[in-house]
């Protein structure tokens, strides 16, 4: 949980903000009411209380977390979420809400600074070896008591772990100690260098531009199709012909230039040094980022360049807000720490990254980059809710959707399914798999990076289905819903819910019931929907009178065998003078639902008596460009509609000579509307 903004949620006002939430929302008063509405079966205590601690507007619709209170003081990682869909209708809820929790005292006996003074004893760490260290305040269930405990977090500069100290804020006993880094495989003992650091930092505002980088897509065994062996060992971090030519050359679309000296910082991406060993910044004099595995600084921007790209594809690609809620939303990255263990990890507490360099370096491996990103993933869309029982699953997936998208392996190829496929799959360590075979619950361990691999696994299956595009964008918005207790079973419901308020397809949505069941989650039942267009302006004809055609492709009913039948009245095949028309669509399977929206006819496009009539449009049929040539005003634009009279593509005309790129329109008769000399042409889309 994100510790230093919760003391600020709870001690101020309960008031926060974040790169990518909010925490008002016009649904809280109906929020709740459901909260009232189910507080027995839910066995809420009139000392309970709930604080709205975050809001998330998204794709799926809202998500609003209440956070459990004890007398002004945050029940730790307790909460009810609720989501609703675009609809405003409440599709899911999930919780972590402890009912066992006794109405004690919030007044601590000890202070915060003697808490601290124990932890650090308690570590055997002095204020000089460690980064970053901060402490709250938190009402916990340990073992059946109900307890005040300071939570403390320790950041060691060796980078060897993430301390979470917890401290009886009562009587000052020390409780736990246990290392909460969230890492890519089992930790292991880390190869022990002390080393004092001071991490650099820039001071100046940032200044991108562009720039260029070899790296590995997505690593040298995958690009070149090779077992691990021959020329392709790691080999002490030493590089020849075959490994220099598995590199790829990549656009750095932002890096710093501060003063003539260039740093691997973007909007969303930025390094630090802040693990041993020290290494530096890796700044230069260029922005050409050429460099072979054996410099430490094809590492930095191997990193640089995944996590960079990671995050625009999820911002900007899928159109999905999620950015860190520190570090004024930048993820930091360390290229070279955990005193160079051979393992990774992400760390919570400071929305961090480090990879480490035992046997195969991890940052030269993009499934370990893009797996310890899927930490970061899970730890913002939830605001700092994640569960462990899905954190690694969700790691491979993010993972492999990455590297399975460069087409590198056939699927007939073991490697297609592997997991770190350079890192591991060695003489280093075994690796993972998402064609994992064990069966949920009966195929669970309790070893959370085994059992990640069944949740991994019935993931890929979906994405082999319907594309890696629709699988990405249900499980992030899916992974929103989820909570700190939720296992596989409640993360395959939240995600196929999300698909369905997004409105994915009845096939999709199928396609998922299928997968998730085969992977032996326990899938309800889909309820019967269907979900409108929106609002549909067209135009009449020359006898101001529009035909109305069907729209059922245009709905999308959703049923547990997709056999719904769908009708719609206004009917089919009537003609209707211009005007406002709401349409019905109906889906029938058993039993019926309905949905509404307009149908706007405007009035016959007519023709100006001004118009100039020497218009050519060519070439007609035409399959990519269309040229539109003739006398124009300056403010003249154009409209295309389909025969359907649906507006497809809208454009201003710069020149009399102007050419417009129909490329992407579908096959078909389409209308070209001028609306300042309000003239008509048609043209054929080959």
């Amino acid at each position: 949980m994100k510790l230093k903004l919760l003391l600020f949620l709870f001690l101020f006002a309960m008031i926060i903000t974040t790169s990518f939430g909010q925490v008002s929302s016009s649904k809280e008063a109906d929020a709740r009411r459901w909260i009232t509405e189910h507080s027995k079966e839910l066995n809420i205590q009139p000392f309970h209380k709930f604080s709205l601690s975050f809001v998330r507007k998204s794709l799926s619709g809202e998500t609003l977390r209440f956070q459990q209170m004890i007398n002004n003081v945050p029940v730790f990682q307790s909460e009810i979420v609720i989501h609703y869909s675009p609809n405003d209708e409440i599709t899911n809820t999930t919780f972590s809400f402890d009912s066992e929790i006794k109405n004690i005292s919030t007044s601590p006996s000890v202070t915060t600074e003697a808490a601290i003074s124990k932890s650090d004893l308690a570590l055997n760490l002095t204020k000089s070896d460690f980064s970053f260290q901060e402490s709250n305040l938190y009402v916990v269930n340990i073992e059946g008591q109900t307890k005040l405990v300071y939570i403390i977090i320790t950041n060691p500069n060796s980078g060897i772990a993430s301390w979470e100290t917890r401290i009886d804020a009562q009587t000052g006993e020390v409780i736990s100690v246990k290392d909460v880094a969230i890492y890519h495989h089992k930790k292991e003992d880390p190869i022990k260098k002390k080393d004092n650091k001071v991490e650099n930092s820039t001071t100046l505002a940032p200044a991108f531009v562009g720039g260029t980088a070899m790296v590995y897509m997505s690593d040298p065994l995958s690009f070149a199709q090779v077992p691990y062996g021959g020329n392709y060992v790691d080999n002490n971090d030493a590089t020849n012909a075959s490994l220099d030519a598995a590199r790829t050359s990549v656009v750095l679309p932002e890096i710093d230039l501060q003063l003539g000296t260039y740093r691997l910082k973007s909007t969303y991406v930025e390094i630090k040094d802040f693990e041993s060993p020290t290494k530096g910044l890796f700044t230069q004099a260029t922005n050409d980022y050429n460099f072979t595995r054996d410099n430490d600084a094809f590492e930095a921007v191997n990193v640089f360049y995944h996590l960079d790209k990671s995050l625009r594809y999820i911002n900007e690609t899928l159109g999905i807000v999620c950015k860190p809620a520190l570090n004024s939303g930048v993820l930091h990255f360390d290229p070279s720490g955990l005193s160079g263990a051979d393992n990774s990890h992400y760390i919570p507490a400071q929305d961090r990254l480090a990879f480490g360099e035992g046997c195969v370096d991890d940052a030269e491996d993009a499934d370990v980059i893009w797996h310890e990103f899927g930490h970061g993933i899970h730890d913002w869309l939830t605001n700092g809710n994640t569960s462990n029982l899905i954190g690694e699953g969700n790691g491979d997936y993010w993972a492999q959707s990455y590297s399975r998208s460069l087409n590198q392996w056939l699927p007939t190829d073991p490697a297609h399914q592997y997991m770190f496929s350079w890192d591991g799959h060695n003489t280093c360590w075994t690796g993972r798999s998402t064609n994992y075979t064990a069966i949920y619950p009966a195929g669970l361990t309790g070893a959370i990076h085994t059992d990640g691999q069944i949740w991994a696994t019935a993931l890929m299956r979906i994405y082999d289905v319907i594309g890696r595009t629709k699988t990405d964008k249900a499980f992030l918005e899916g992974l929103a819903l989820t909570n700190s207790s939720s296992n596989q079973q409640v993360s395959a419901i939240a995600v196929r819910q999300a698909a369905i308020d997004m409105n994915f397809s009845c096939a999709d949505i199928k396609t998922m019931t299928d997968k998730f069941t085969l992977a032996g989650y326990t899938m309800p039942a889909v309820a019967l929907k269907i979900n409108c267009p929106g609002n549909q302006t067209v135009n009449a004809d020359g006898s101001n009178l529009y035909t109305v055609p069907s729209f059922a492709a245009l709905a999308n009913a959703i049923s547990p065998n997709c056999d719904a039948v769908v009708t719609q009245s206004l009917a089919v095949g009537s003609t209707v003078p211009p005007g406002t028309y709401p349409v019905t669509m109906t889906a029938t399977s058993g039993t019926a639902v309905t949905c509404t929206f307009n149908l706007i006819v405007q009035g016959a496009l007519g023709i100006n008596p001004n118009t100039k009539s020497n218009v050519a449009i060519y070439p007609n049929p035409t399959k990519n460009i269309l040229t539109i040539k003739g006398e124009f005003d300056a403010n003249e634009s154009i409209i295309i509609y389909n025969l359907l009279g649906q507006k497809v593509m809208e454009t201003a005309i710069k020149s009399n000579e102007e050419k417009v790129d129909v490329s992407k329109l579908s096959e078909g008769v389409y209308s070209i509307y001028f609306k300042t000399s309000k003239a008509t042409h048609k043209f054929i889309k080959e």
